[in-house]
């Protein structure tokens, strides 16, 4: 069955009164919102989460520097000192996804009262923090502690 000419609509006509329908619609209104916001929530989101990781990682480097310094208190000499300091930070930094000797750092330096333990740690390449979608921190988290040695 055909139609008459007259009650069959040209396309132009057609897609103008879709155009129309669309301009006042609150769900295409909606859409155009959620187009706009939707990427600026995103990038809020993963910022939220990258600064998280990061702080997260800077408390548990720092934790690991404050476990090295008092425990190195307890060496008799400086390279016992350094061992002791090296596995109070591998024991401490045990519970970071993706920690190990490769990507950590520990230095031990000794006054005649102190002992100062400074922890290097280099985020791994798998890691939420290396991600290039929103700016990060260094990939490099520092930390020190230092401690008094017991008077004589």
């Amino acid at each position: 069955m055909s139609c008459p000419n007259r009650l069959r609509r040209s396309p132009a006509r057609s897609l103008s009164a879709v155009a129309n329908r669309l301009l006042r619609s609150e769900r295409a209104a909606a859409v155009v919102e959620m187009a706009l916001v939707l990427p600026l929530f995103a990038a809020l989101a993963m910022g939220i989460l990258v600064y998280g990781q990061y702080f997260m990682l800077a408390h548990s480097v720092q934790q690991a520097a404050n476990d090295g310094a008092r425990a190195a208190i307890t060496g008799l000499d400086p390279a016992d000192r350094q061992a002791i300091a090296t596995r109070a930070v591998d024991r401490s930094l045990g519970s970071v996804a993706g920690a190990s000797a490769e990507n950590r750092a520990v230095a031990v330096s000794e006054t005649s009262d102190a002992v100062t333990v400074a922890v290097t740690f280099t985020v791994p390449e798998g890691n939420f923090l290396r991600t290039s979608l929103v700016p990060s921190p260094d990939n490099i988290i520092r930390a020190s502690a230092t401690f008094e040695l017991p008077a004589d």
